[in-house]
């Protein structure tokens, strides 16, 4: 069994528009052709398809909108390596703001 770690603090991402898109960067192209019209759209997260209809991005609201948020990350080992086994980014609370949204 492998080890995992404890969350660490890999980066900081900055917001602007209020929405992130995660997509692997040889879907850049299939994502670039509908990013403008689905950023517009007022939807807590979307995925975006290609041409044949398979998911190839989601793009999603980030908590309360613009801001620098911070991106951690768990690692594990797997075949004698250490790698990322999960991503995080918390949205909320707010890192300049502090608050969540109501309930």
């Amino acid at each position: 069994m492998t080890e995992s770690t404890e969350w660490q603090q890999i980066a900081e991402i900055p917001v602007d528009l209020g929405r992130l898109v995660l997509t692997d960067p040889g879907n850049v192209a299939d994502v670039d052709d509908v990013l403008e019209e689905v950023i517009d759209r007022d939807q807590t997260y979307e995925l975006v398809t290609n041409e044949y209809g398979v998911a190839v991005a989601l793009v999603f609201k980030t908590g309360l909108g613009d801001g620098l948020y911070p991106v951690e990350a768990r690692f594990e080992e797997a075949e004698g390596v250490v790698r990322i086994a999960e991503i995080r980014i918390r949205f909320l609370p707010h890192p300049v703001i502090g608050y969540e949204l109501p309930r």
